[in-house]
């Protein structure tokens, strides 16, 4: 075998590891850019679903073209509770839609984004040791 076509097999051979690597540095990087503490959410808006209970939306934008949002449900007399949230390229918010109800003594929280798949959440049950609503 010549020179050449060992080092093109171990070029070959060693690919993957390097691409795994720069992988999860690359993941590593953009979690560490939406870290809380270094990015933190702004309100957007607060809806009341019923007596007492309230769903929060919070946002914001920890990378260029990308944007996150979450859901926090807000009960009287309870800790604030994130119930969903969503990161995504900033274009895929464009026109996108939520809503929140009561079902089964639990909050379901439905996100529409254009061009995404629906994506439900719903609040722990209160089977779950959760407050009851």
């Amino acid at each position: 075998m010549t020179k050449g076509k060992k080092i093109a097999l171990i070029i070959l051979a060693t690919a993957p590891i390097g691409f795994a690597i720069f992988s999860f540095l690359f993941m590593v990087k953009s979690e560490m850019a939406f870290d809380e503490a270094v990015c933190p959410y702004a309100e957007i808006e607060t809806r009341e679903i019923t007596s007492g209970i309230r769903v929060r939306e919070d946002g914001r934008t920890c990378e260029p073209g990308v944007v996150e949002h979450r859901w926090v449900l807000l009960q009287d007399g309870e800790e604030d509770l994130a119930i969903g949230q969503r990161r995504l390229l900033a274009e895929l918010y464009e026109g996108y839609s939520w809503s929140a109800r009561v079902e089964e003594e639990r909050v379901r929280l439905e996100i529409l984004n254009p061009g995404q798949d629906p994506r439900v959440f719903r609040s722990p049950s209160p089977d779950a040791g959760m407050p009851r609503l």
